[in-house]
């Protein structure tokens, strides 16, 4: 099983090793970790580096964070992308709910890294919130981008949008809640082939558990919720939603 998406950085180190050895107990064998700017940068670098393959990272300055990534910054992503254990670009995004960078700055900056992840070959995990005709018209506006819209909120029509445009769709928690129909039916829509499920640990902790710190080792409790939505075999999801992770993030550049 595959965890697509969960901020290990979050974790305070002693509870990161706990999490980690909870969701390889629970048959979790692969997490993929994304930064969200200059403050984890680093730290994801250095997890990717260690994993043995077991724990996967991301580069990327999210939406929040754009107006800190000046040109020192730009370099340092450059370089963490050529660093073991790291596959993609990401967590990058626009969001405009919190609009904690001025939208027009995260429109460049999600524009140049995209640009980037197309030039390097390399996939992308994007976050968007409020912002979905400039999130399409971003997408538009990279040509060969791939990737995962990860934690998808956009409905079916929404999921049809991505993976006309060659993208993954990526299934959190949030299937799980009560009012989460938009989610559910995105999880319904999404071909085999290129869905994900993840748990954006620390949050979106899936039911019965929300309220508390979410981890990997309950992307199973996702999956089995998007295999009931689907009518199908637990293990067949298991399988299907591997290898779509494994053609996205680990097939050459």
């Amino acid at each position: 099983m595959i965890d697509s998406h969960a901020h290990l950085t979050m974790f305070e180190p002693d509870e990161r090793r706990d999490v980690i050895a909870r969701a390889q107990d629970a048959g979790v064998g692969t997490i993929l970790a994304p930064s969200t700017g200059g403050d984890d940068l680093d730290a994801v670098v250095e997890l990717a580096g260690e994993g043995e393959g077991a724990i996967l990272g991301a580069a990327g300055f999210h939406p929040h964070e754009a107006t800190t990534l000046g040109a020192d910054w730009k370099r340092r992503l450059e370089r963490a992308l050529e660093s073991p254990g790291i596959v993609a670009v990401g967590e990058i995004g626009l969001d405009y709910h919190y609009d904690l960078s001025p939208r027009d700055e995260q429109r460049k900056v999600l524009a140049w890294q995209l640009a980037l992840a197309v030039e390097r070959g390399l996939p992308v995990v994007l976050h968007h919130r409020e912002a979905w005709d400039d999130f399409l018209a971003a997408l538009d506006a990279a040509p060969g981008v791939r990737g995962v819209a990860h934690s998808f909120t956009e409905g079916a029509a929404g999921a049809a949008e991505m993976t006309r445009r060659g993208l993954h769709v990526g299934i959190s928690g949030m299937v799980t809640f009560a009012k989460a129909d938009n989610v559910r039916d995105a999880a319904r829509a999404v071909e085999p082939g290129r869905l994900l499920v993840e748990t954006d640990s620390p949050y979106l902790a899936p039911v019965p558990h929300r309220g508390k710190r979410n981890e990997p080792a309950w992307v199973r409790l996702v999956a089995a919720e998007v295999a009931r939505l689907r009518d199908a075999d637990p293990a067949a999801v298991e399988r299907d939603t591997d290898a779509a992770f494994a053609a996205l993030f680990l097939a050459p550049r």
